[in-house]
């Protein structure tokens, strides 16, 4: 299936906000609830283990992702590991829960952070969730290029796949919407609104979701994007890992500068 870059509506400025919170608040229950990354722990694990890093900078976080969830198990094994969470359009107030909801394990950046044009003070582990498919080939390949740059770790997670199995798996979000709407916190009368009366949420999950499908890049895709930084110094893990329970398969990519990797 040839990759599509149709237009996700979360992603345009002109979306208004509390749509687009109502959005990330669903996909971020949504990924918690049922756990999708959790076979990604290990090879993050490991890849902080050989970069030595203490920091992870999440990108593209919307109202928090897996984090909340996903760092009870980094934390079982290994070393504790600051965790920030950034957005260009940040879901403050799921951010704030989730760093409530982890007593503070979880912390946010509120200023937009640009995951093309990250500060230089944001130093650390850099991650994406559910997102790298945001963006078209040249800048997704300059985000991977921006972190060889900086010598800093890089992750990209996906839990869609470019496939017609994996669209016709997004045509119940609509439903899954109206069903889980009523237990996503921090309540807001707005999500209501945006969900039921004026069905804006269910709607923009369904095409959102089928567009996320078509962006996803392949592994195929990402080796060549890795390909071209060959001679960079870094170290690449490409490929795709099942969890034990569901049917869910994630696509991965983790680099990490060769010189900094521990044995």
């Amino acid at each position: 299936m040839r990759r599509l870059h149709l237009v996700e509506i979360e992603d345009q400025p002109w979306c208004p906000r509390p749509v687009r919170d109502a959005m990330t608040a669903y996909l971020e229950f949504a990924i918690r609830l049922g756990n999708v990354y959790a076979p990604v722990v290990p090879r993050l694990r490991e890849a902080l283990r050989r970069t030595g890093a203490r920091r992870i900078v999440d990108l593209c976080s919307g109202g928090g992702g897996p984090w909340p969830r996903l760092v009870q198990e980094l934390d079982r094994e290994g070393p504790r590991t600051e965790v920030l969470l950034t957005d260009l359009y940040p879901n403050l107030d799921a951010l704030r829960l989730a760093r409530e909801a982890t007593g503070g394990r979880l912390d946010f950046r509120e200023a937009p952070v640009d995951a093309t044009r990250i500060p230089a003070e944001l130093d650390g582990f850099r991650t994406l969730f559910t997102s790298f498919h945001h963006f078209p080939p040249q800048e997704a390949r300059a985000i991977l290029r921006d972190a060889v740059r900086s010598r800093q770790g890089i992750a990209v997670f996906e839990a869609t796949r470019r496939s017609l199995a994996s669209v016709l798996a997004t045509l119940p979000a609509p439903l899954a919407v109206l069903v889980l709407t009523p237990f996503i916190r921090p309540f807001r009368p707005s999500r209501l609104l945006w969900t039921y009366l004026i069905p804006a949420v269910p709607l923009l999950a369904l095409w959102d979701g089928v567009v996320s499908c078509l962006r996803t890049y392949t592994v195929s895709e990402l080796k060549e994007m890795a390909a071209e930084l060959a001679d960079e110094g870094y170290a690449w893990d490409i490929g795709e890992v099942k969890g034990e329970k569901g049917p869910a398969t994630v696509t991965y990519l983790i680099g990490w500068p060769e010189e900094r990797a521990a044995p």
